[in-house]
């Protein structure tokens, strides 16, 4: 577990606004929370909701699924502020000199455990999206997120300038098909919505959660 307060990092992914940050668990009811996800798991490892009848997945997630009785239902009020200032950060980030309205929903959690998939997907039905790793080892599989440009098909100069780049360094991930960032425990992702992402696999016997949010830009 990351105990470390980390400052928040600022990257261009495959040419993307990306923002990676840390929320403090003591400022928010965290036990509350995996202690809830977890016993919904024991109830049901498999949680598809509405989710699943547009994506192949064999993972336990509330997408659509909330007012799902068989399941305890979870208050997230206590992230309100942590989530706040984060998303509102990002979004300074984006537009500096304008002001910005905007609004954000918790629209799931995820929990798995092993061999288990998450399909790839984006959140186009939002304007960002963002997740949090709420409980995740370094055994937890990382999220993939997939290069969005059409051009990595059909580029054939694209192979003869691959031989000359750095594959490690994230501002070259134009060239390459996917990426993964090497998140831990407590950090949050935010990144445009049209990026797809997926989990391949989850090597640990613990169970790997994830909180998403859909964040939305409205008028001043």
């Amino acid at each position: 577990m990351e105990k470390k307060k980390q400052e928040p990092c600022y990257s261009q992914l495959f040419g993307l606004p990306i923002l990676i940050d840390y929320i403090e668990p003591s400022s928010y009811n965290k036990k509350y929370i995996i202690n809830t996800i977890n016993k919904n798991y024991k109830t049901q490892e498999t949680r598809q909701g509405s989710w699943n009848d547009f994506f192949k997945t064999d993972i336990h997630h509330s997408n659509g699924d909330e007012d799902n009785d068989k399941f305890l239902k979870i208050d997230y009020g206590s992230l309100t502020s942590s989530y706040n200032k984060i998303i509102l950060k990002y979004i300074k980030s984006l537009y500096p000199t304008k002001e910005v309205g905007l609004s954000y929903e918790i629209v799931n959690y995820t929990a798995s455990k092993e061999r288990t998939l998450m399909a790839p997907h984006n959140h186009a039905e939002c304007d960002f999206a963002m997740i949090h790793y709420i409980q995740f080892d370094k055994d937890h599989a990382q999220t993939t997120f997939q290069n969005p440009y059409i051009h990595l098909d059909t580029w054939e100069r694209g192979k003869n300038i691959k031989k000359y780049m750095d594959s490690s360094r994230i501002e070259n991930t134009w060239l390459y098909p996917e990426w993964q960032y090497k998140m831990v425990e407590n950090q949050i992702i935010i990144f445009p919505s049209i990026l797809k992402h997926y989990v391949r696999n989850v090597a640990s016997k613990d169970l790997r959660m994830t909180i998403a949010t859909n964040i939305y830009l409205n008028k001043a």
